[in-house]
């Protein structure tokens, strides 16, 4: 009998190989993101080789594997040449509702927020760029080229925000200003900077942001005001801006906490603001009761997932006279079933 083609041994073999290479480029010290990389991922998502060099030379801008993985896994491309099962969104819309109360009086908020506070300080404390980008290269003290590349990856992110806005007919007007909610140690943020008049970058932890003060004097990145959001009543000093941009940093909140922070985006957008963020609006397995939270969980340090509801992030914002220009689904969560994260970009009128 005629042999017939296995796709499914085919794959495991173009994985084994794709892993053994950036698992020896891993140990020999040098980027994952090499030209044998970009072809194994030719090869591994879009089963062909590349169409020229230059196509390959574009994909070494990547400053890690991860960045270069996602591209590929969600280009229109490698969608098509996925099975149904695999093609199908991380939701069907038939799953059941959940219960996520995002309410609570003001003694209780400020009991969430500074539950929120203290996790992130001693984060900022312990482990400050493995609590950023959850990949094992950055536990710890990492040496000085693997924090190179963790602020090049910044650049990935700032890429495909101004790619988000171009395809939706947007652009930043000269004099703009941002406001980068959660910035972390400025891995954004330097990236960002360059592209307004004046960037302030907001957080809530102090050890982050004395590290990432550090870190824009060596690099002479300027335009950045830091700012330490101490309590959730902070919130409402925050001024207005032309943009507010906010990335892998709601997820980490209760869903109270959340509302008034997204309420805050909307409310501080000046007219004709973009609001940029991402959030997960859904999670199969997950729920949020605010009593049994701060009996159970208040106190207890460390980093949390949460979901907030997609309905609740409307409603805030047209509260605010402001409307989504577009809602996506994204994979800053993984593409798990039964759970969705969206990047949202809303206009005030």
């Amino acid at each position: 009998m005629k042999n017939l083609p296995d796709p499914q041994g085919n794959m495991k073999n173009l994985l084994k190989r794709l892993t053994q290479h950036t698992a020896q480029a891993s140990v020999n010290g040098s980027s994952l993101v090499t030209e044998e990389a970009v072809r194994w991922a030719y090869r591994l998502f879009l089963d062909r080789e590349p169409e020229n060099a230059a196509a390959v030379a574009e994909k070494l801008r990547y400053t890690d594997f991860a960045a270069m993985r996602h591209d590929f896994f969600t280009s229109p491309e490698c969608a098509a040449k996925l099975p149904l099962a695999a093609r199908n969104a991380s939701l069907r819309g038939d799953e059941p509702p959940r219960t996520i109360e995002c309410d609570g009086p003001p003694e209780q908020l400020a009991r969430l927020f500074a539950h929120v506070n203290a996790s992130w300080q001693q984060l900022g404390e312990t482990d400050p760029y493995y609590s950023v980008l959850t990949n094992p290269k950055y536990l710890g003290l990492p040496s000085g080229e693997i924090i190179d590349t963790f602020f090049r990856s910044g650049h990935d992110e700032v890429r495909r925000f101004l790619l988000t806005l171009e395809r939706n007919g947007l652009a930043i007007d000269q004099g703009a200003t941002c406001l980068e909610y959660g910035c972390g140690l400025g891995r954004v943020t330097q990236a960002l900077a360059p592209h307004f008049s004046r960037t302030l970058a907001v957080d809530i932890s102090s050890a982050h942001l004395a590290l990432a003060e550090r870190h824009a004097r060596e690099a002479e990145a300027g335009n950045i005001e830091w700012r330490h959001l101490e309590s959730v009543a902070a919130l409402d000093d925050l001024p207005a801006v032309d943009v507010v941009y906010s990335i892998i940093v709601l997820q980490h909140n209760p869903p109270p906490v959340i509302d008034r922070i997204i309420a805050a985006f909307a409310r501080i957008l000046k007219p004709g603001g973009l609001a940029y963020f991402q959030v997960p609006t859904y999670r199969s397995d997950y729920e949020f009761r605010l009593a049994e939270y701060l009996r159970d969980q208040v106190g207890r340090n460390g980093m949390e997932m949460h979901a907030f509801p997609q309905a609740r992030v409307f409603q805030r914002f047209a509260e605010n006279n402001a409307t989504p220009v577009s809602v996506v689904e994204d994979g800053y969560t993984g593409w798990r079933p039964g759970e969705r994260s969206n990047t949202f970009i809303f206009k005030r009128a």
